[in-house]
């Protein structure tokens, strides 16, 4: 188990730093600079909801792939969201090989992770020095929310 956990947070650092070293195309730019209307999205199953002035950064988009590990049986979808503000969101949904449940979010977010409720769903906070992070289990799947800014986090959960 201590593997698999190891595996999924080792993936989702991964995430979190392509998100940010990569360069937008020309369509991503333009949408961080004008903005984009608030919306909502439906990411493998989750529904979301997207602040005002966030754009996606459709080239860092990832649809059902699967991780290639003997030890996991994972596949996983994300998307990562900016504004012009350099704020950013980064939604990523997995689904296992069970069906995620406490444990999983628990162990996810680590030792120094807090149990908490945002907007009726109940997760585990935790943070590193460039994003912070909220993960929970829903309809079976882990979901994780990553964002330079913890308050976002109210405006994206959907319960």
């Amino acid at each position: 188990m201590n593997k698999k956990i190891l595996v999924i947070l080792t993936f989702f650092i991964l995430i979190a730093g392509m998100s940010t070293a990569c360069a937008f195309n020309f369509n991503d730019f333009s949408n961080v600079l004008f903005g984009a209307p608030k919306g909502n999205v439906t990411l493998a199953g989750v529904d979301f909801a997207i602040p005002n002035g966030f754009s996606e950064l459709e080239n860092e988009s990832v649809y059902n792939e699967k991780i290639d590990n003997p030890n996991l049986d994972l596949n996983f979808s994300s998307k990562v969201y900016t504004n012009a503000s350099g704020d950013a969101i980064i939604l990523s949904v997995s689904a296992l090989n069970g069906p995620a449940d406490d444990n999983y979010t628990r162990d996810l977010a680590g030792d120094g992770a807090n149990k908490t409720t945002i907007n009726g769903v109940e997760g585990y906070e935790f943070s590193d020095p460039a994003f912070n992070g909220f993960s929970y289990a829903k309809n079976g799947r882990l979901v994780v929310i990553s964002s330079t800014d913890k308050e976002l986090f109210k405006d994206v959960i959907v319960a």
